[in-house]
Protein backbone atom coordinates (compact mmCIF):
# COMPACT_ATOMS: atom_id res chain seq x y z
CA UNK A 1 0.00 0.00 0.00
CA UNK A 2 1.26 3.31 -0.96
CA UNK A 3 1.52 6.12 1.93
CA UNK A 4 -0.63 9.03 1.80
CA UNK A 5 -0.09 12.70 1.86
CA UNK A 6 -1.83 15.71 3.31
CA UNK A 7 -1.30 19.41 1.39
CA UNK A 8 0.07 22.25 3.38
CA UNK A 9 0.29 25.49 1.23
CA UNK A 10 2.29 28.63 1.55
CA UNK A 11 1.10 31.95 0.03
CA UNK A 12 4.42 33.42 -0.29
CA UNK A 13 3.84 36.99 -1.13
CA UNK A 14 7.33 38.40 -1.30
CA UNK A 15 8.14 35.64 -4.35
CA UNK A 16 4.39 36.13 -5.64
CA UNK A 17 4.26 32.38 -5.78
CA UNK A 18 2.07 29.69 -3.52
CA UNK A 19 3.71 26.32 -2.89
CA UNK A 20 2.23 23.04 -1.55
CA UNK A 21 3.89 20.84 0.70
CA UNK A 22 2.61 17.60 0.41
CA UNK A 23 3.73 16.15 4.45
CA UNK A 24 3.49 12.37 4.84
CA UNK A 25 0.62 11.96 6.43
CA UNK A 26 1.04 7.97 7.25
CA UNK A 27 2.81 7.75 10.71
CA UNK A 28 2.23 11.42 11.03
CA UNK A 29 -1.19 12.00 11.95
CA UNK A 30 -0.94 12.59 15.79
CA UNK A 31 1.54 15.23 15.09
CA UNK A 32 -0.30 16.77 11.83
CA UNK A 33 -3.13 17.12 14.54
CA UNK A 34 -1.08 18.84 16.61
CA UNK A 35 0.24 20.93 13.99
CA UNK A 36 -3.32 21.98 12.85
CA UNK A 37 -3.97 23.14 16.02
CA UNK A 38 -0.25 25.53 16.20
CA UNK A 39 -1.52 26.63 12.93
CA UNK A 40 -5.04 27.57 13.90
CA UNK A 41 -3.66 29.75 17.14
CA UNK A 42 -1.26 31.50 15.29
CA UNK A 43 -4.09 32.34 12.52
CA UNK A 44 -6.18 33.80 15.13
CA UNK A 45 -3.47 35.83 16.37
CA UNK A 46 -2.03 37.06 13.50
CA UNK A 47 -1.60 40.59 12.42
CA UNK A 48 -2.01 39.68 8.72
CA UNK A 49 -5.41 40.03 7.38
CA UNK A 50 -4.65 37.12 5.38
CA UNK A 51 -2.86 33.91 7.22
CA UNK A 52 -0.38 32.60 4.61
CA UNK A 53 -0.29 28.60 5.65
CA UNK A 54 -2.75 26.46 5.35
CA UNK A 55 -2.93 22.56 6.52
CA UNK A 56 -5.81 21.33 4.43
CA UNK A 57 -7.73 18.12 4.97
CA UNK A 58 -6.69 16.75 1.26
CA UNK A 59 -5.12 13.58 1.45
CA UNK A 60 -3.82 12.01 -1.74
CA UNK A 61 -2.08 8.82 -2.39
CA UNK A 62 1.56 9.15 -3.24
CA UNK A 63 1.10 8.21 -6.93
CA UNK A 64 -0.85 11.36 -7.27
CA UNK A 65 1.72 13.74 -5.24
CA UNK A 66 4.43 11.98 -7.35
CA UNK A 67 2.45 13.35 -10.49
CA UNK A 68 2.16 16.73 -8.80
CA UNK A 69 5.46 16.87 -8.33
CA UNK A 70 6.49 15.74 -11.49
CA UNK A 71 4.47 18.43 -13.56
CA UNK A 72 5.14 21.16 -10.91
CA UNK A 73 5.89 25.50 -12.18
CA UNK A 74 8.95 26.02 -11.02
CA UNK A 75 9.95 29.33 -9.88
CA UNK A 76 11.59 30.76 -6.73
CA UNK A 77 10.23 26.75 -5.45
CA UNK A 78 8.46 24.40 -7.16
CA UNK A 79 4.97 24.68 -6.83
CA UNK A 80 4.40 21.38 -5.35
CA UNK A 81 7.08 19.48 -3.24
CA UNK A 82 6.98 16.12 -1.53
CA UNK A 83 8.32 15.72 2.14
CA UNK A 84 8.56 12.48 3.65
CA UNK A 85 9.56 10.88 7.22
CA UNK A 86 8.86 11.36 10.42
CA UNK A 87 7.29 14.81 11.66
CA UNK A 88 8.02 16.33 14.67
CA UNK A 89 5.46 18.89 15.39
CA UNK A 90 7.72 22.22 17.13
CA UNK A 91 6.39 23.64 20.00
CA UNK A 92 6.00 26.94 18.49
CA UNK A 93 6.03 28.40 14.84
CA UNK A 94 7.56 31.76 16.07
CA UNK A 95 6.15 35.14 15.62
CA UNK A 96 3.19 35.29 12.95
CA UNK A 97 4.61 31.78 12.39
CA UNK A 98 7.86 32.68 10.98
CA UNK A 99 9.24 29.97 11.32
CA UNK A 100 7.41 27.96 8.32
CA UNK A 101 8.45 30.83 5.48
CA UNK A 102 9.83 29.64 2.59
CA UNK A 103 9.34 25.53 3.42
CA UNK A 104 10.57 25.53 6.61
CA UNK A 105 8.09 22.71 7.42
CA UNK A 106 10.26 20.69 6.13
CA UNK A 107 12.81 21.46 8.79
CA UNK A 108 10.42 18.97 10.82
CA UNK A 109 10.65 15.81 9.07
CA UNK A 110 13.37 13.57 9.67
CA UNK A 111 13.93 10.83 6.86
CA UNK A 112 13.88 7.27 7.74
CA UNK A 113 16.45 5.19 7.08
CA UNK A 114 15.62 2.29 4.41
Amino acid sequence: MSAQFIQFTEVNDNEGETWSFWLQYDGNQQAIDDFRDLLDEAEEHADDDEFPYTLTHNIEPESVVDKLVEYADEGYMASHNKVMGVFTCPDTLGEDADYLYKGGITKHFTAVAQ
